[in-house]
C-alpha cells in the first residue's frame, strides 16, 4: 500500500469496486404507422372463417334497349367473371428464454417482447398489401417513381377514380414520410387561400383522408409507391387471428413464446382498375 498526502481511493484504485447497472427501462424499437390493412375490403373475414378460397361473383351492367312496335324483346344474358380470395400466407413470430438467463437480468423479457409478437404479425400483413400498390393489376399511375407528386397529379388521379364511377366513401390517399413533405411545399396544402378543398394541414383533400406511413413500399432512393383509392379495390383477410402460444421446454429449460397468424390479399379486379391509382413519387 502506498502512502502519501495525496494518495486516495480513487476511481482506479477500486476499479475492480465499481458497479456496472442495467436499467430495468428498455429503449424498445419505435414502430411504423400501419394503416394499409385498415383501408381495404375486409368484409371476407366473415366467410372465410373457414376453408382456403373465397369466390367472389361479379354482376355486370344490363343494356337497356329501344322497345319497337310490335316488335319482340331480346334477352340478355352475360357469363360472369369471379374473384378469388386465397388464404395462402402463413406467418409466425417466436422467442424462447432460457432459465439460466433469467436470475443473471433485471427485467421481465417475457413481458417486453410478447407485444412485439404482435406488431411483427401486423406489419407482416400491412407490407403484404403495401407491397401490391405497383403491381402491374394497378394499371392507372401518375407521376415519376423518385420525382415529387404535382397537384395536377393529385387532380388526374382523382378524375381516374370519378371516371371509374367509384363510390365517393371510403375512398382514401396513403402517401410515404417523403412525399408528405414535398406535399407540404405545394401552395394548396399550406395556404389559407385554398382552405375550400382540404381540412387541417395535411388532413384531407377532395374529402380523400390522407394517410402517412413509413411502411409504404419503396425507399427514399428509389421513390415509393404511394396510392389513391376506394378500399374495394383490395381484399384481404385473416383467417386464424394473431394468437399468442406459450410452452415451456423441458429437454431446453426455456420458455417458448410463438404467435401465429395465416391470412389472404388480393386484388378484387371488379374494381382495381378504375377504383385505384399508383401514384409513383418520393
Amino acid at each position: 500500500m502506498t502512502q502519501s498526502a495525496t494518495e486516495f481511493i480513487d476511481i482506479t484504485t477500486a476499479g475492480v469496486y465499481l458497479e456496472e447497472i442495467w436499467s430495468k427501462m428498455a429503449s424498445v424499437a419505435r414502430e411504423a404507422r400501419l394503416v394499409f390493412a385498415a383501408n381495404v375490403d375486409r368484409r371476407m373475414e366473415a366467410e372465410l372463417k373457414r376453408g382456403e378460397i373465397l369466390h367472389v361473383g361479379r354482376i355486370t351492367d344490363l343494356t337497356a334497349t329501344p322497345k319497337t312496335v310490335n316488335g319482340a324483346i331480346s334477352y340478355e344474358t352475360t357469363t360472369e367473371l369471379e374473384d378469388n380470395l386465397t388464404i395462402d400466407t402463413f406467418t409466425y413470430a417466436a422467442f424462447a428464454i432460457e432459465d439460466v438467463v433469467k436470475p443473471m437480468i433485471s427485467i421481465d423479457l417475457v413481458n417486453k417482447y410478447m407485444p412485439k409478437i404482435g406488431y411483427a404479425l401486423a406489419k407482416a400483413l400491412d407490407s403484404e398489401i403495401a407491397a401490391l400498390i405497383d403491381d402491374t393489376v394497378i394499371t392507372q399511375t401518375v407521376g415519376t417513381m423518385a420525382t415529387g407528386l404535382t397537384y395536377d397529379n393529385i387532380v388526374r388521379a382523382d378524375q381516374y377514380l370519378n371516371d371509374g364511377n367509384t363510390p365517393e366513401e371510403e375512398r382514401v390517399i396513403i402517401i410515404s414520410n417523403a412525399e408528405k413533405a414535398n406535399w407540404m411545399k405545394m401552395d394548396q396544402f399550406i395556404n389559407k387561400d385554398y382552405s375550400e378543398i382540404r381540412s387541417g394541414l395535411l388532413g384531407s383533400v377532395f374529402n380523400y383522408p390522407i394517410l402517412v406511413s413509413n411502411n409504404t413500399d419503396g425507399d427514399n432512393t428509389d421513390g415509393h409507391d404511394n396510392v389513391m383509392m376506394h378500399k374495394s379495390a383490395i381484399m384481404a383477410a385473416v383467417q386464424i387471428q394473431p394468437n399468442i402460444k406459450t410452452a415451456y421446454d423441458i429437454d431446453y429449460l426455456a420458455a417458448k413464446v410463438v404467435g401465429l397468424q395465416t391470412s389472404g390479399t388480393d386484388f378484387n379486379e371488379a374494381y382495381t382498375a378504375t377504383h385505384s391509382v399508383w401514384m409513383k413519387g418520393l
